[in-house]
């Protein structure tokens, strides 16, 4: 076979070639860096959706209940827990608490962390499950700790894996009373009713945790007592230096964080910090968040304790 010659084509020079990649090196350049800002919008819109479903499940919860709030702990397997009311007088009995949901666990209710479906059981066996029925609700895209052991603990205990549930809600919101869980003053303001939240389109029910102990463990909690840092368990902090949260009216909506110093605490989860301080200037986070946690009354001995702000 004769072969055939093209005529009149040329074969790019290693100069063109040359040009030719940098010129797709600069476009990458430039798209990568958009398509992970558009991947992080996109799951921060989820989140936000997601925390919206939980929050109007948390309002058809109380209307259902005679405006009894769904408890914030996640112990015992049917959700159920006996909680010292009023959480702030230490010789107060008990009386059960639904909670929102119950730790993960096994076909027989013993508690079990190896895969997703033990995760599902324990959000089936809480108070919000009837409204949500979709364990997609509890999880925010951005959260891969469950692909993973738990970071938290070491050494990691066999087969378990990270947490799934990305939303807790606060100490403040039914949960544990003095002497049960931390000395951090959040029993001085707990409330049990819907009607003792105050302004509830601005007081915040449900936040962005990544315990890293293989679930969220029980109540998220913050110290009252010290605002020159954040003493407490950090949020996530994954869109954007925003976290999403929900409210008590229903809603969700992000906050941008500001300072420096809260941001760093929360992309790096520093639980507790005592050396890491706010900068001279900085604090406004902490300030805002205080404003939007405490739901209702702020008793005496609450007062006593906290700083001025």
């Amino acid at each position: 076979m004769r072969e055939r010659k093209l005529r009149g084509v040329s074969a790019f020079t290693l100069i063109e070639l040359l040009v030719v990649i940098a010129i797709i090196g600069m476009l990458l350049a430039v798209l990568i860096p958009a398509l992970q800002y558009a991947k992080v919008q996109a799951t921060a819109v989820i989140c936000l959706a997601n925390l919206n479903g939980m929050s109007k499940a948390f309002v058809l919860y109380s209307e259902d209940n005679s405006g009894d709030l769904v408890g914030s702990g996640t112990a015992q397997w049917n959700a159920w827990q006996n909680q010292r009311r009023p959480a702030w007088d230490a010789s107060a009995p008990r009386v059960p608490v639904k909670n929102f949901v119950a730790f993960p666990q096994d076909e027989n209710h013993n508690f079990r962390n190896i895969r997703l479906e033990d995760k599902i059981r324990g959000f089936q066996q809480g108070g919000l499950w009837p409204y949500t029925e979709n364990h997609k609700l509890y999880h925010c895209p951005s959260d891969k700790r469950h692909l993973s052991p738990p970071a938290g603990l070491n050494p990691p205990p066999p087969n378990e894996i990270g947490g799934y549930r990305t939303y807790s809600i606060g100490c403040v919101v039914n949960g544990y009373g003095i002497g049960d869980g931390w000395a951090t003053g959040e029993y001085y303001a707990l409330i049990t009713k819907m009607g003792e939240f105050r302004t509830p389109g601005q007081k915040i029910v449900f936040v962005e945790e990544q315990d890293g102990q293989g679930y969220n463990i029980n109540t998220w909690n913050i110290y009252l007592d010290d605002f020159s840092t954040w003493k407490g368990d950090p949020l996530a902090c994954t869109h954007n230096e925003r976290s999403t949260m929900g409210y008590a009216d229903g809603h969700a909506e992000k906050r941008h964080w500001v300072d420096e110093t809260t941001v760093y605490l929360f992309e790096n989860q520093v639980k507790w910090p005592h050396s890491v301080r706010y900068k001279p200037g900085e604090g406004e986070d902490i300030r805002w968040f205080i404003q939007h946690y405490l739901p209702g009354e702020i008793r005496p001995e609450l007062r006593a304790m906290m700083p001025s702000f």
